[in-house]
């Protein structure tokens, strides 16, 4: 998307700079015509006689078609500069359009999908406690979701789009009827009958099948769009390409207008200078073409380093680095709300940034509270921003704005910069726009990636959704007065197994680890892959005794179960520790931490057994 502002910016460039050559080809043949008249009224008599006899021999010698020629070549060259415009604009609107809805799709389906995960997390959080009140993200869901379907259903224009969607739909409606019975199950035959059907897996094979669905929807508009950014890249090239072919050739043309006014006028010493300035302007013109080129090239540069940047700090440096080339002599900071969205901070500076704070808030700055930019002349003073500490330096302060969302601002200090051309002020408006945008996309991949939460080899959660999990479980059980148990898995000689039969014999293992502790885990349980080959069970609402049982038991079950590896079975044991709360910690680092110092201490009484962290003076039995 931002490659689509940038091609508009490039086509609001590319017109001002056309009808300026073509007003300044227009100056340059007026003042040949006029040059024509004045000095004859300058003259006597007899030497306006001469020059009249010397103009209808000139005419004899068909002078005039020269000149006709160099005109009609002239006005096609600008017919061109003038239509092709209009063909960019259209090319422009046309992608546009079509990236907004893309775009648009997107959102739709990331809600989607947001909603239907926010339903079986309320089912799960409902069939594990009974409570009514866990059930509110699932009628959130069950009344948002049609209208995010017909919005979704408007946006599809192709067959191959509708069906792709279709299959969604479906698949969407069949997830929602699972949480339903699941919830039904729960109220009218209590926790036992909903687990059992819970535990059959059929909502989590819709729910996997939705998140391929929708994942590869999102690939291809991913794609989608990128194809776009490659057209629009494309157009705003061609049209700077052409913009200067123009250039080129309006310059030419005008150059053999002058060389072919100087045969015609060597006597008239008024005409070689006006034609000398008339060549002097179109010179200015071009340099002033190829620095506005380069600052359009760069931007296209920032704003594809941005599109790879993985998050907003490393954006934050990007900008920083980019920035002194696409405002020379000038200064400024980059601020932008933190996680609590009370304060702003400088994430990055540029010039002379010592004076900036490193934290403003919003109300210091008059362009977040107008929503629009903000200018303050030190000469003239004005109305400054409670941020300011230099009242001398010019400054322009602007919001950066998408979608309606402020995400910070952009200050820019230096002499002239409130007083200076009405185009610089508009490219630093239109970098602050470009750089809202990409700024905002940057949000939205790394939120993109924080939906990742499955290990993809073990098909366990990963250690990322561990810790919310655990952390939600923990202000449970801290509110409820409920016990909470972990354990901590990690498998014995590990290392030698991938050593003496392979990493593919190691990965075996480790599926087959999972499996065990998917199938002997309540369904209200959680199995994690911490890393490598240790593991965390977190089990609410278990007393350290059950927790012992069921670390024992997980331990025979990995112990008894070996896996087939090029015709050899492969076996493997596991360590466990065991903690749990409020016993052993009452955060979620300290009862991890305690959990692997009992696995620590398992790990060092011979291994294939449990421990149960210090502080407790139970031990598994036969242990």
């Amino acid at each position: 998307m931002l490659d689509c502002y940038h091609s508009i910016h490039s086509l609001k460039h590319f017109n001002l700079l056309a009808v300026e050559a073509e007003n300044r080809l227009i100056l340059a043949y007026g003042n040949l015509r006029l040059c024509d008249a004045l000095p004859c009224r300058r003259l006597s008599r007899a030497f306006r006689n001469r020059a009249i006899h010397a103009v209808t021999r000139l005419q004899a010698m068909k002078f005039e078609t020269k000149i006709k020629f160099a005109a009609g070549a002239i006005i096609l060259v600008m017919s061109t500069v003038a239509a092709l415009p209009m063909f960019v604009n259209h090319r422009v609107t046309t992608v546009m359009s079509a990236l907004r809805s893309a775009s648009n799709v997107e959102r739709l389906e990331l809600t989607l999908l947001e909603m239907l995960v926010n339903a079986e997390t309320a089912q799960r959080g409902f069939v594990i406690t009974g409570n009514e009140n866990f059930l509110d993200p699932y009628h959130t869901a069950v009344n948002g979701i049609p209208a995010i379907e017909r919005a979704l259903r408007a946006e599809m224009r192709s067959p191959d789009e509708r069906a792709r969607y279709a299959a969604i739909e479906q698949g969407s409606a069949r997830k929602m009827r699972t949480v339903a019975l699941a919830i039904e199950l729960r109220r009218e035959h209590g926790f036992d009958k909903a687990a059992a059907f819970i535990s059959a897996g059929t909502g989590k094979a819709q729910m996997d099948r939705l998140r391929e669905l929708i994942g590869n929807e999102l690939a291809i508009y991913a794609q989608r769009r990128a194809d776009f950014g490659d057209q629009l890249l494309a157009t705003s090239n061609t049209a700077a390409t052409a913009s200067l072919a123009a250039t080129i050739t309006n310059i030419l043309l005008l150059a053999a207008m002058l060389i072919a006014g100087s045969r015609v006028l060597r006597q008239r010493d008024a005409a070689e200078h006006k034609a000398k300035q008339a060549a002097g302007q179109a010179e200015l013109t071009n340099e002033r073409i190829s620095l506005q080129n380069d600052l359009l090239f760069r931007s296209a540069d920032l704003m594809h380093s941005l599109e790879l940047a993985e998050s907003v700090d490393e954006s934050a440096g990007v900008i920083a680095s980019y920035l002194p080339r696409l405002l020379p002599n000038l200064s400024g900071s980059l601020y932008l709300y933190n996680n609590s969205r009370d304060l702003l901070e400088r994430k990055a500076g540029w010039g002379s940034f010592e004076d900036e704070p490193d934290i403003i808030e919003a109300l210091d700055c008059w362009a977040l509270r107008r929503g629009s930019p903000h200018a303050y002349s030190g000469d003239d003073g004005g109305l400054a921003c409670r941020h300011v500490r230099n009242l001398d330096m010019d400054r322009l302060c602007l919001p950066l704005v998408t979608q309606g969302d402020v995400l910070g601002c952009l200050t820019v200090t230096g002499q002239g910069v409130t007083h200076g051309a009405e185009d610089q002020r508009a490219w630093i408006g239109q970098l602050a726009e470009q750089l809202g945008l990409a700024l905002s996309n940057v949000r939205l991949r790394v939120s993109l990636r924080q939906q990742s939460i499955i290990d993809p080899l073990t098909q366990l959660y990963n250690r990322r959704y561990m810790d919310e999990v655990l952390k939600r479980e923990l202000a449970r059980s801290s509110r409820n007065g409920s016990p909470l148990s972990v354990l901590v898995l990690d498998l014995d000689h590990f290392k030698r197994i991938n050593d003496t039969f392979g990493h593919e014999a190691g990965d075996a293992i480790l599926r087959k680890v999972a499996l065990t502790l998917r199938e002997n885990i309540r369904s209200g349980d959680v199995a994690c892959r911490m890393g490598g080959e240790e593991m965390v069970v977190l089990l609410p609402e278990c007393e350290i005794e059950n927790a012992i049982k069921r670390a024992d038991i997980l331990r025979l079950a990995i112990g008894a179960n070996d896996v087939l590896h090029n015709g050899q079975p492969i076996g493997a044991t596991a360590s466990i520790g065991v903690a749990s709360y409020p016993e052993h910690g009452n955060s979620m680092q300290a009862l991890v931490h305690a959990a692997d110092l009992a696995l620590y201490e398992a790990k060092h009484s011979g291994r294939n057994c449990v421990r149960v962290a210090k502080g407790d003076p139970l031990m598994a039995p036969g242990t």
